[in-house]
Order: structure tokens, then C-alpha cells, then sequence
């Protein structure tokens, strides 16, 4: 009876549940829990130790976008001034019949056509002078209207006159004149003058 008291207890303790969170690290022996008794996959990286896990190769570098195509080159742009010529002088008078003041010969590259300025300081020597310049192209065409600087009354009195012309010019040697007078009886002298032009397309 003993016997069979003891065996039918030890079965029925054996059949008592574990209450649910009663087993902690105080019930655990060492080593109790090995990698057979741990689910597969279920272990997060969280759960060891910072560089415990060895780091994963680094990988391959991404392709790189296409780099886009060239565009198509641009047209020829116009071609600029081929020949351009400053020129300069002074001295001389002029009394009361036309006096060449500019003769300037030059030489082109190309046919086209010069574009020119002239500036000319004329400077009162003898009564009350007002200047008139003609100016000419190559050919003894006109390269500019008629310059009129006004009438200088005053003893030394300078006026500047400006001239702003052009002109078919052929390759080769070409030429501007420019005549300048006064009224009979009054004169200037020429002060200085300068003279600049390029050559531009048809």
C-alpha cells in the first residue's frame, strides 16, 4: 500500500503545470539551454553583444547612369572684320579753297565694305571761318554727307567736326580723301585729326 501510495503521488506531481514566466535565470542551470533546444532563425541581432556577429562583405558598387550623348556642334558663326586701320596727323592751314586734309591710301584683304570715322580739330586763325568738309570714298565716290563746323568767331576758337561715313571698297588698294575749305577771305589751321575704319561684309 506504501508503495503504491508513493508511485501514484510521484505520478500525480509529475503531472502538475509550470505556472506561465515562473522559470527565470535563477531556475536555469549553466548551460541548460543549448542550440538544439533554441528555434531556428529565431535569435535577432539585438540579442548579442555589439561585434560579436562578424560584418557581411561589402558589396558591389551599383552601375553608373550612361552618360549622355554630345549634342550636334553648332553652325559656323559670321566671319568678323578682316582688316581694321587707324590713322592720324594734323598741321597745315586752310584759307578760303578746298585743302586735302585726309589722303589715305590703304590695302584690303577681301572686297566688302569700309566703315570709317573721322574726327578733325580745326582752329580759327584769320576773321569769323565756318568749315565745310567733302569726303570721298575710292573712285572719288561720296563716303559722307557735307561737315559743317559753324562759324568761329572768336580769335583762336577750335571746333571738332565729326565725320561718320562708308563705302564699297574692292580687294586691294583703296582710298579716303577728305577736303576741307572756308569762305574767301577767313582761314583755320588744323589742329590734329584721326582717322578709323574697318572693313565689314557687303
Amino acid at each position: 500500500m506504501i508503495a503504491l501510495f508513493v508511485a501514484l503521488g510521484g505520478a500525480s506531481y509529475a503531472a502538475v503545470k509550470i505556472p506561465k514566466n515562473s522559470v527565470g535565470n535563477t531556475q536555469l542551470r549553466k548551460d541548460a539551454v543549448t542550440s538544439t533546444k533554441v528555434k531556428d532563425r529565431s535569435l535577432l541581432a539585438t540579442d548579442f553583444k555589439t561585434g560579436q556577429l562578424p560584418r557581411g562583405a561589402t558589396g558591389a558598387a551599383g552601375a553608373t547612369g550612361a552618360t549622355g550623348a554630345t549634342g550636334a556642334a553648332g553652325g559656323t558663326g559670321p566671319a568678323g572684320p578682316t582688316f581694321a586701320f587707324t590713322y592720324s596727323g594734323g598741321g597745315g592751314g586752310i584759307s578760303g579753297s578746298y585743302v586735302s586734309v585726309v589722303d589715305q591710301s590703304f590695302t584690303v584683304p577681301r572686297a566688302g565694305r569700309i566703315a570709317f570715322t573721322f574726327s578733325g580739330r580745326f582752329i580759327q586763325t584769320a576773321g569769323s571761318p565756318e568749315v565745310t568738309c567733302l569726303t570721298k570714298g575710292t573712285g572719288d565716290v561720296g563716303a559722307g554727307p557735307s561737315t559743317y563746323s559753324g562759324v568761329l568767331s572768336g580769335t583762336g576758337e577750335s571746333a571738332q567736326l565729326p565725320i561718320v561715313g562708308n563705302f564699297d571698297a574692292a580687294a586691294g588698294v583703296n582710298r579716303i580723301v577728305i577736303e576741307c575749305t572756308t569762305a574767301f577771305g577767313t582761314s583755320v589751321n588744323i589742329g590734329g585729326w584721326q582717322l578709323n575704319g574697318l572693313l565689314t561684309d557687303p
